[in-house]
C-alpha cells in the first residue's frame, strides 16, 4: 500500500506570501520540494516573534541561520539559501527585509569530478560487454552494455536512462525523449549512429508487452534499480584497474556525464569550432537551465587538457565562470 505524504503547510503571517513564493518558483521550472519543507519550518519558526506585519527583521534572520546542534553544514546552507531567496522575493513586493551578509565557509563541496580518458571509456564498454549473469537475469546482461554507452554517449543522468519507456526511444530516427528531467522539462536527445544501432540490436533481443514498459527492464518487468548500475560500475572500475575512493569520493557514475561534456568540448576546441556559439547547444542537449551551468565545463576541460588552455582562454575567457561547487 502506497503511503500518501501530506504536503507541508505554511502558517502565520508569512502563510500566503510563502505559498505564492513556492508557486512562483515552480512556475519557473523548479521542483521546490525540499525547499517547501524549509519554508514551512521557517513559517512556524517566525510565529514565535510576534510579528504584526510582514517583514524579515535582523533578529529573525540571524536566529534562523544560527548553527543547530548536530546539523550538517550543507543543511544549514540550504536553510539560509531558501530564506534569502524568499527575502529577495518579498523585497521586490515592497516589504521590509533584512539581508544577511554573505555567509562564507558554511559548506563547500570538495569533490572534483573524475574525467575518464577515451581509452578508459573503451575499457568500460568492454567490461560491460563481458558481463555474465545467470539465465534468469539475462535481460540485465543485455541491458548493461547499452546503458553505459547511453550514459556516456548522451550525457544522461542514470535516473533519466532507467526511466525511459519504450515509447521514449525512437529507434528509427535515433532520438530519446527525456521526461521529467531535473528542471521538470522534457527534452529530445539525438543519439549517435553507433548508439542507435546498439539500441536496435538490444531491442531485437527484448519482448515488451506495451509501449509504456521500461526500455531497460528488470527480470520482473519493473524499472532496474539504480543500485544495480552503481554496483556493476564498481565492478567495472576494478576490472579496469581504477581504484574507488569510497562513498562520495569517486569515481562516481555521474562522472560519465561530466566526461561526456568535457570530451565534447575537447572535440570542438581541437576542431576549431566557435565555443561561444556551440555552448548553448550543449546546454540544451544536457538539459541545463542556463548556459552558465554548462560553461563550468570549460574550466574543467582546460584543467584536464592543459594543452587547450590557451585556445579556450583566447576564445571564451569571458564565459569561464569562477570555481563553483554545484552539481551539474
Amino acid at each position: 500500500m502506497k503511503t500518501e505524504h501530506k504536503a507541508p503547510e505554511m502558517s502565520g503571517i508569512f502563510k500566503e506570501l510563502a505559498e505564492n513564493f513556492i508557486s512562483f518558483k515552480r512556475n519557473l521550472g523548479f521542483k521546490y520540494q525540499s525547499e517547501e519543507k524549509v519554508m514551512s519550518r521557517f513559517c512556524r519558526f517566525s510565529n514565535d516573534y510576534d510579528l504584526t506585519e510582514v517583514c524579515i527583521t535582523k533578529k529573525l534572520a540571524e536566529d534562523w541561520i544560527a548553527p543547530r546542534a548536530g546539523e550538517a553544514g550543507k543543511s544549514r546552507a540550504h536553510r539560509l539559501t531558501c530564506v534569502r531567496q524568499f527575502g529577495e522575493y518579498l523585497y521586490t513586493l515592497g516589504y521590509e527585509v533584512y539581508f544577511l551578509p554573505e555567509q562564507r565557509g558554511i559548506w563547500t563541496a570538495s569533490f572534483v569530478p573524475y574525467i575518464f580518458t577515451h581509452e578508459q571509456i573503451i575499457a568500460l564498454f568492454a567490461a560491460a560487454d563481458n558481463t555474465k549473469f545467470c539465465d534468469d537475469r539475462r535481460n540485465i546482461q543485455n541491458c548493461l552494455p547499452v546503458i553505459f554507452r547511453m550514459l556516456y554517449g548522451c550525457g544522461l543522468r542514470v535516473s533519466e536512462a532507467l526511466k525511459l519507456q519504450v515509447k521514449d526511444v525512437n529507434l528509427t530516427d535515433g532520438i530519446l525523449t527525456i521526461k521529467e528531467a531535473k528542471m521538470d522539462r522534457d527534452h529530445l536527445i539525438p543519439m549517435s549512429e553507433s548508439l542507435t544501432q546498439a539500441c536496435q540490436k538490444y531491442a531485437d533481443k527484448i519482448w515488451w508487452d506495451k509501449d509504456t514498459d521500461y526500455f531497460f527492464m528488470a527480470p520482473d518487468h519493473t524499472m532496474i534499480s539504480p543500485n544495480t548500475i552503481y554496483g556493476k560500475f564498481r565492478v567495472y572500475l576494478k576490472v579496469m584497474g581504477i581504484s574507488h575512493g569510497g562513498k562520495g569520493q569517486g569515481p562516481r557514475l555521474h562522472d560519465l556525464r561530466h566526461t561526456f561534456a568535457v570530451h565534447v568540448l575537447q572535440k570542438w576546441v581541437t576542431g576549431g569550432n566557435d565555443l561561444t556559439a556551440m555552448l548553448p547547444m550543449l546546454s540544451t542537449y544536457m538539459g541545463h537551465k542556463s548556459v552558465s551551468a554548462t560553461s563550468r565545463y570549460l574550466r574543467l576541460t582546460a584543467e584536464v587538457y592543459p594543452e587547450l588552455l590557451s585556445t579556450i582562454e583566447e576564445k571564451c575567457a569571458f564565459v569561464i565562470p569562477e570555481v563553483q561547487n554545484e552539481e551539474i
